[in-house]
Protein backbone atom coordinates (compact mmCIF):
# COMPACT_ATOMS: atom_id res chain seq x y z
CA UNK A 1 0.00 0.00 0.00
CA UNK A 2 2.90 2.67 0.45
CA UNK A 3 3.17 2.13 -3.31
CA UNK A 4 -0.09 3.16 -4.27
CA UNK A 5 0.39 5.83 -6.94
CA UNK A 6 -2.90 5.59 -8.34
CA UNK A 7 -6.49 5.22 -7.35
CA UNK A 8 -7.20 1.28 -6.79
CA UNK A 9 -10.12 -0.98 -5.22
CA UNK A 10 -9.40 -3.22 -2.11
CA UNK A 11 -11.26 -6.45 -2.22
CA UNK A 12 -11.58 -8.85 -0.30
CA UNK A 13 -10.43 -12.44 -1.61
CA UNK A 14 -14.00 -13.80 -0.75
CA UNK A 15 -17.03 -12.36 -0.92
CA UNK A 16 -19.76 -11.16 -3.42
CA UNK A 17 -22.07 -8.41 -3.87
CA UNK A 18 -19.35 -5.70 -3.54
CA UNK A 19 -19.51 -6.02 0.28
CA UNK A 20 -15.80 -4.95 1.68
CA UNK A 21 -14.95 -3.29 -1.60
CA UNK A 22 -13.09 -0.24 -0.57
CA UNK A 23 -11.59 3.16 -3.42
CA UNK A 24 -8.29 3.67 -2.08
CA UNK A 25 -7.99 7.59 -4.05
CA UNK A 26 -4.54 7.93 -2.55
CA UNK A 27 -2.27 6.33 0.15
CA UNK A 28 -3.98 8.54 3.15
CA UNK A 29 -6.92 6.51 2.31
CA UNK A 30 -5.28 3.20 1.82
CA UNK A 31 -3.43 3.42 5.18
CA UNK A 32 -6.93 4.23 7.47
CA UNK A 33 -8.92 1.68 5.63
CA UNK A 34 -6.23 -1.03 6.42
CA UNK A 35 -6.38 0.23 10.01
CA UNK A 36 -10.26 -0.29 10.07
CA UNK A 37 -9.69 -3.78 8.39
CA UNK A 38 -7.11 -4.72 10.90
CA UNK A 39 -9.95 -5.01 13.56
CA UNK A 40 -12.19 -6.90 11.56
CA UNK A 41 -12.19 -11.21 11.47
CA UNK A 42 -9.04 -12.11 10.01
CA UNK A 43 -10.53 -13.95 6.77
CA UNK A 44 -11.73 -10.18 6.09
CA UNK A 45 -8.14 -9.15 6.70
CA UNK A 46 -6.91 -10.99 3.55
CA UNK A 47 -7.15 -9.01 0.45
CA UNK A 48 -6.13 -7.86 -2.43
CA UNK A 49 -5.71 -4.77 -4.22
CA UNK A 50 -7.28 -3.77 -8.26
CA UNK A 51 -6.22 -1.63 -10.29
CA UNK A 52 -8.43 1.00 -11.38
CA UNK A 53 -8.42 1.34 -15.29
CA UNK A 54 -10.51 4.40 -17.65
CA UNK A 55 -13.34 2.59 -18.15
CA UNK A 56 -16.93 3.47 -18.89
CA UNK A 57 -19.70 3.35 -16.23
CA UNK A 58 -20.22 -0.39 -16.41
CA UNK A 59 -18.82 -3.86 -16.71
CA UNK A 60 -19.63 -7.31 -18.06
CA UNK A 61 -20.56 -10.21 -16.01
CA UNK A 62 -19.99 -13.36 -18.83
CA UNK A 63 -21.31 -16.56 -17.54
CA UNK A 64 -19.70 -19.95 -18.05
CA UNK A 65 -21.43 -23.13 -17.76
CA UNK A 66 -18.43 -25.68 -18.64
CA UNK A 67 -18.37 -24.94 -22.02
CA UNK A 68 -20.72 -22.92 -23.30
CA UNK A 69 -21.22 -19.03 -22.67
CA UNK A 70 -24.74 -19.15 -22.62
CA UNK A 71 -25.52 -14.98 -21.68
CA UNK A 72 -23.06 -11.75 -20.67
CA UNK A 73 -24.84 -8.60 -18.89
CA UNK A 74 -23.10 -5.62 -18.52
CA UNK A 75 -24.01 -3.95 -15.18
CA UNK A 76 -24.28 -0.26 -15.30
CA UNK A 77 -23.13 1.94 -12.03
CA UNK A 78 -26.27 4.11 -11.57
CA UNK A 79 -23.96 6.84 -10.35
CA UNK A 80 -25.37 6.39 -7.17
CA UNK A 81 -22.04 4.17 -6.20
CA UNK A 82 -18.71 4.10 -7.67
CA UNK A 83 -19.69 -0.01 -7.49
CA UNK A 84 -21.14 -1.57 -10.57
CA UNK A 85 -22.68 -4.60 -8.14
CA UNK A 86 -26.10 -4.96 -9.06
CA UNK A 87 -26.46 -5.75 -5.46
CA UNK A 88 -25.56 -2.24 -5.12
CA UNK A 89 -28.21 -0.72 -7.41
CA UNK A 90 -26.16 -1.29 -10.86
CA UNK A 91 -28.94 -1.73 -13.47
CA UNK A 92 -28.30 -4.91 -15.85
CA UNK A 93 -28.17 -4.66 -19.72
CA UNK A 94 -27.70 -7.51 -22.17
CA UNK A 95 -24.43 -8.11 -23.22
CA UNK A 96 -23.96 -9.56 -26.91
CA UNK A 97 -21.38 -12.40 -26.46
CA UNK A 98 -19.37 -11.51 -29.35
CA UNK A 99 -16.20 -14.36 -30.29
CA UNK A 100 -13.78 -11.80 -28.27
CA UNK A 101 -16.00 -11.87 -25.18
CA UNK A 102 -16.44 -16.01 -25.30
CA UNK A 103 -12.94 -16.62 -26.41
CA UNK A 104 -11.64 -14.35 -23.38
CA UNK A 105 -14.21 -15.84 -21.21
CA UNK A 106 -13.78 -19.77 -21.68
CA UNK A 107 -9.58 -18.89 -21.82
CA UNK A 108 -10.07 -17.33 -17.92
CA UNK A 109 -12.69 -20.09 -16.48
CA UNK A 110 -10.17 -22.75 -18.05
CA UNK A 111 -7.21 -20.84 -16.24
CA UNK A 112 -8.88 -21.68 -12.92
CA UNK A 113 -9.81 -25.47 -13.74
CA UNK A 114 -13.21 -25.20 -15.52
CA UNK A 115 -16.72 -25.48 -14.71
CA UNK A 116 -19.01 -22.90 -13.36
CA UNK A 117 -18.29 -19.06 -13.38
CA UNK A 118 -18.92 -15.46 -13.59
CA UNK A 119 -16.01 -13.76 -15.72
CA UNK A 120 -16.39 -10.32 -14.91
CA UNK A 121 -14.67 -7.89 -17.58
CA UNK A 122 -13.67 -4.05 -17.91
CA UNK A 123 -13.51 -2.38 -21.22
CA UNK A 124 -10.67 -0.54 -21.21
CA UNK A 125 -8.64 1.61 -24.21
CA UNK A 126 -6.79 -1.21 -25.18
CA UNK A 127 -9.44 -4.11 -25.09
CA UNK A 128 -11.05 -6.01 -22.58
CA UNK A 129 -9.36 -7.07 -19.66
CA UNK A 130 -10.06 -9.88 -16.73
CA UNK A 131 -10.82 -8.54 -13.50
CA UNK A 132 -12.38 -11.67 -11.45
CA UNK A 133 -13.52 -14.85 -12.13
CA UNK A 134 -16.30 -15.65 -9.31
CA UNK A 135 -16.90 -19.59 -8.22
CA UNK A 136 -20.10 -19.02 -6.57
CA UNK A 137 -21.36 -16.89 -8.90
CA UNK A 138 -24.93 -15.21 -8.55
CA UNK A 139 -27.56 -14.64 -11.32
CA UNK A 140 -30.65 -13.51 -9.21
CA UNK A 141 -30.89 -10.02 -11.31
CA UNK A 142 -29.91 -11.43 -14.28
CA UNK A 143 -32.33 -13.89 -14.64
CA UNK A 144 -35.23 -11.63 -15.15
CA UNK A 145 -33.10 -8.97 -17.22
CA UNK A 146 -32.47 -11.77 -19.99
CA UNK A 147 -34.66 -14.50 -19.93
CA UNK A 148 -31.73 -17.08 -20.01
CA UNK A 149 -32.37 -19.82 -17.17
CA UNK A 150 -29.15 -19.82 -15.85
CA UNK A 151 -30.38 -21.95 -12.99
CA UNK A 152 -31.88 -24.44 -14.97
CA UNK A 153 -28.54 -24.87 -17.36
CA UNK A 154 -26.39 -25.32 -14.27
CA UNK A 155 -28.24 -28.07 -13.24
CA UNK A 156 -28.20 -29.33 -16.50
CA UNK A 157 -24.44 -29.22 -16.76
CA UNK A 158 -23.99 -30.43 -13.21
CA UNK A 159 -26.14 -33.72 -14.24
CA UNK A 160 -23.74 -34.31 -17.38
CA UNK A 161 -21.07 -34.00 -15.26
CA UNK A 162 -21.73 -36.28 -12.64
CA UNK A 163 -22.46 -39.03 -15.44
CA UNK A 164 -18.99 -38.52 -16.84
Amino acid sequence: VTNLDSPAARKPVVGSGGRLVSLLKDKTAAMVALEHRELMFPIYQIYYLQEMVRRPPRDLRVFVIGEDVPVAIYRVNTGEDWRTNTARGGKVERCPVTPEIRELALRAAEAVGGGVFGVDMMEEDGGLVVHEINSTVEFKNTVPATGVDIPGMIVEYAIREGKR
